[in-house]
């Protein structure tokens, strides 16, 4: 019989598997915790994940395809604004689902010890395009003009921490929604980016910004 909640059995353990793995840790759940939970026997969840690293995996893997769904560049879009529309895509994906963003980070420094070598490198690869793309966008802001010289590498690194790290705080009715804090971030960092003084004071974030958010 299926959830009365309308997500399929393996959906519904995934979902249940990832509150827990938030809130005590992978190391602190056991499969008997998620089988309770859900109200099945742990045989029956076996069914459906051979191993608890194997529901782990499937959280990575969902928590790397929504962040890589954020990466979205318009051809016409300076890259102000195309850093800007990544943030808001990537603060809304995290707010939709901030159980998954902690999992992912709370477990980053173990992937070692609960991945095989390929799942790994799977892993580091979806960061890797996802990196590749903020300091892209940097890059081609610096080599049209749009902004000042800087260190690409190290500010890029530096900004997908700082908005990925909002999974700690950020909350789908908090007192600030995901756009305004992505207005937020991306000003700051880019009027220090921006080499026209008109365009860092007006429109930081691109002319037509507030309409495509």
């Amino acid at each position: 019989m299926p959830p009365e909640n309308g997500l399929s059995r393996r959906e519904e353990l995934l979902a249940v598997a990832t509150k827990l793995f938030a809130a005590r840790g992978y190391h602190g759940t056991r499969m008997d915790d998620v089988a309770d939970v859900v109200g099945l026997n742990k045989a029956t969840v076996y069914h459906y994940y051979a191993s608890k690293s194997l529901i782990l995996f499937d959280i990575y893997q969902r928590a790397a395809e929504r962040t890589l769904a954020a990466v979205h560049d318009d051809p016409t879009w300076s890259a102000r604004e195309a850093l800007y529309q990544y943030t808001v895509r990537l603060l809304e994906q995290i707010a939709e689902n901030p159980e998954g963003a902690a999992v992912y980070f709370q477990e980053q420094p173990y992937i070692t010890e609960w991945f095989t070598e390929e799942q790994v490198a799977m892993v580091r690869e979806k960061e890797t395009q996802v990196y590749e793309h903020v300091h892209g966008l940097i890059d081609r802001g610096i080599a049209s003009g749009e902004f000042y010289p800087c260190d690409s590498h190290v500010l890029a690194l530096g900004y997908i921490g700082m908005t990925l790290g909002a999974y700690r705080w950020l909350r789908p009715h908090g007192r600030r929604s995901e756009k305004e804090i992505a207005a937020e971030f991306s000003t700051a960092l880019l009027r220090g980016l921006i080499r026209d003084e008109k365009v860092r004071v007006e429109t930081p974030l691109g002319e037509g910004s507030v309409a495509r958010a």
